[in-house]
């Protein structure tokens, strides 16, 4: 062994006292390396950059989701400045957002055989890549940033991913029958168990039915018990635009908190959010201040609520304000109408809603949010990023598919080239094709959003997509049987499979309508007026 070579531990000679020597680490200054780097955003990790720890498990976990985390191969002969600027390519898309500003950040050095971190001294020759190889050792390099991590990066997918990484546990699980017909009822009877986790892994079994998977099945699960629950006695309005009902009763029962864990379950499982919350009483939920001097009466369904709002809001003139008008909202709480002066109705209009759709109905919300904090925390998350979760909680900025999106969605499973099969093949893909065009352009009797169901259990693509695409394949129609197979799915596999060399597009167009019609994914939640009261 080379004593010269201070990256060696010098063992002792026989006639030197019995004992170890630990020499300072120092790597050869040629050749290439590679390195695991993580970068800790300033904001989030200083206090713990303060404790000298190094993230790991669930904190290196959302670092990863995060895209905190890169590898990169470092030439021992990079100058300083050449070492900065690789590493600064690595992040530099998570922080810079305008033109000319720069990524910078502070090398950290990882004492050896522990997770203590500190700011190394600088090199006389500055960071080069000798040096940085040399504070790194044989572990992960660390930086720390000298900017925050930009709320503007923590887009919904990196936000529930790193929920779900601190909160889900794939080793659990929860084996759960429910009826089709019965789906809220039996979502509400397990969160109600005393054992309940909205941490394990639910696996769903429809009575009666047979599945070859749980994904589709849970998907499918969470979509129509969201769907039912919009239909419960806790919510009032119309589709999309839901308020909470004022209902003792129900308060009493605890059934606004359930409401909350049961979406906030579903969330945490890869589930939808329930896209039903008025815009307007989100906002206020999440302590904003939203404009309601020309928020719609009509989104009110009591009659007599609706009735007055509507003549306070077109009146311009206090002496045309009825005594019934001013005995109402008296009662609600601004006796001052009757002294009122006309300039003072719009700011008394939007009391009169803020208190119609939010005060009076504090104690629900209260109980609902605290549903949803029972699950990891869930509304708190929220709240710090409400303006992302606007597509979750109300039916705002919900795009229907387009052509485009949708055939995203898919990969083709031909047959070898040299098969015989393959043109058959090639045939029924272009009438798909021509399908899809005919579904985009309103000539079809489905939608995308239906298709999807059909393939999927779900009528919106979920939060974090899909785990893989979906794959269509082929088979062939028996020529022995009367009857007509019409296209099926494997909604757990994400498979749809169509008939092989169908003749016309139209056939297919055909094949696929009465499929989906007959499945079992269309059951209607609305009622006849399209509002609940």
């Amino acid at each position: 062994m080379n004593s010269n070579n201070s990256s060696i531990m010098t063992l002792p000679s026989s006639n030197k006292a019995s004992r170890l020597k630990w020499k300072r680490q120092t790597l050869q200054q040629t050749g290439l390396v590679v390195k695991d780097v993580v970068c800790l955003p300033r904001g989030q990790y200083l206090a713990q950059l303060e404790r000298h720890i190094v993230p790991q498990g669930k904190e290196r976990a959302a670092l990863v989701a995060m895209g905190m985390t890169a590898r990169i191969t470092i030439d021992c002969g990079w100058s300083a400045n050449q070492m900065q600027s690789r590493l600064a390519l690595l992040f530099r898309r998570l922080f810079v957002r305008r033109l000319g500003q720069r990524f910078s950040f502070t090398y950290l050095q990882c004492v050896q055989g522990s997770r203590a971190l500190f700011v190394p001294e600088t090199p006389a020759e500055g960071w080069t890549g000798e040096q940085v190889l040399r504070i790194s050792g044989h572990g992960a390099l660390y930086i720390i940033s000298h900017q925050n991590y930009p709320e503007c990066t923590l887009d919904l997918d990196i936000i529930l991913r790193l929920f779900r990484q601190q909160n889900v546990d794939r080793d659990v699980e929860t084996h759960i029958c429910v009826r089709r017909g019965e789906l809220l009822r039996s979502a509400l009877k397990v969160v109600r168990r005393p054992d309940f986790c909205f941490k394990a892994k639910p696996i769903i079994t429809f009575s009666e039915e047979e599945t070859d998977g749980n994904e589709g099945p849970l998907r499918e699960f969470f979509r129509l018990t969201l769907l039912q629950l919009q239909e419960s006695s806790i919510f009032e309005g119309h589709p999309g635009r839901l308020f909470l009902t004022c209902d003792l009763t129900a308060l009493e029962d605890r059934k606004y908190y359930e409401a909350g864990v049961l979406i906030g379950w579903s969330l945490a499982q890869g589930g939808p959010g329930p896209r039903c919350l008025h815009p307007t009483l989100y906002q206020l939920m999440c302590g904003q201040n939203p404009s309601l001097e020309d928020f719609d009466w009509n989104d009110i369904v009591d009659t007599e609520a609706q009735m007055y709002l509507q003549q306070l809001h077109s009146c311009t003139d206090v002496k045309l304000l009825s005594p019934n008008l001013c005995d109402w909202v008296a009662s609600c709480g601004i006796p001052g109408i009757y002294s009122a002066h006309s300039e003072e109705i719009p700011a008394i209009y939007m009391r009169l809603v803020k208190n119609y759709i939010y005060h009076r109905v504090t104690s629900m919300i209260s109980q609902f949010i605290n549903g949803l904090n029972s699950c990891g925390e869930l509304w708190d998350m929220v709240q710090s990023h409400w303006e992302v979760f606007v597509p979750v909680m109300t039916n705002t900025q919900q795009q229907p598919l387009t052509l485009e999106e949708f055939k995203q969605l898919f990969t083709v499973c031909y047959s070898r080239p040299d098969s015989q099969l393959r043109a058959a093949e090639e045939a029924t893909v272009r009438h798909w094709e021509t399908v899809l065009t005919l579904v985009s352009g309103g000539k079809a009797d489905f939608s995308f959003e239906d298709l999807l169901i059909f393939i999927t259990g779900t009528d919106h693509m979920p939060p974090l997509g899909f785990p893989k695409m979906i794959s269509l394949h082929f088979y062939s129609q028996d020529a022995s049987t009367s009857g007509v197979r019409l296209p099926y799915v494997s909604t757990c596999a994400l498979e749809l499979f169509l008939q092989r060399g169908v003749a016309r597009a139209a056939d297919l167009l055909a094949l696929l309508s009465r499929a989906v019609r007959e499945s079992l994914c269309f059951t209607q939640f609305h009622g006849e007026d399209g509002c609940k009261k």
